[in-house]
């Protein structure tokens, strides 16, 4: 993986409320979500085809591990779960209408985001992919672009052995504002696809 641009790191920072994340020692930075992978043609759509100015202009990820000392079994406690943040900042490219953030992107953005605390969480245990198999998704306030928001994602239970999992995420803004709530399950392949 690359390593995140400073360029990246200096926007964030300039965010008030990006800057408690950044500052939070449990959180470290994460170099996955801008990586096109497989010689071009995986996980082209946030690293490539939406990795511009007038789409996502910048996106960093979070990671916070399990502060439990047991393994994972879930649920934790909010302060002992997994937990992943992304900050997105958006132009002007990806609306629905006149300086509102589409629908189906805000929907994609906490689907990759949740997906993506699992696979965080189960790493170290080397599984194979995992695919959304549900995904539902509750639309409180427009997001208005050109701007940034953050998405908190974590798991709620993992059952056979990490092949099934569900989480849960949400999208929110300075002040606390909350955009969209999502739960999905996740389902690990059984054999290469």
């Amino acid at each position: 993986m690359k390593p995140v641009p400073q360029a990246t790191i200096d926007h964030f920072s300039a965010i008030p409320y990006a800057q408690a994340t950044l500052n939070d020692p449990r959180f470290q930075i994460v170099s996955q979500s801008r990586t096109v992978t497989d010689d071009g043609i995986g996980h082209t759509l946030m690293g490539k085809t939406w990795n511009t100015d007038d789409t996502i202009k910048q996106l960093i990820v979070f990671s916070r591990p399990s502060h439990s000392n047991a393994p994972l079994v879930f649920p934790q406690s909010e302060s002992e779960r997994p937990e992943a943040r992304r900050f997105y900042t958006f132009g002007g490219d990806l609306n629905a209408h006149p300086g509102l953030l589409h629908g189906g992107v805000i929907s994609c953005i906490l689907d990759s985001s949740m997906g993506g605390v699992i696979g965080m969480a189960l790493a170290e245990q080397n599984l194979p992919p995992q695919f959304t198999v549900q995904l539902n998704v509750t639309y409180k306030n427009p997001i208005r672009t050109p701007g940034t928001v953050m998405v908190r994602s974590w798991i709620t239970k993992i059952e056979e052995g990490g092949r099934k999992a569900w989480a849960k995420g949400v999208i929110e803004s300075e002040g606390g504002v909350v955009h969209a709530l999502a739960e999905g399950m996740w389902l690990r392949a059984r054999a290469k696809i």
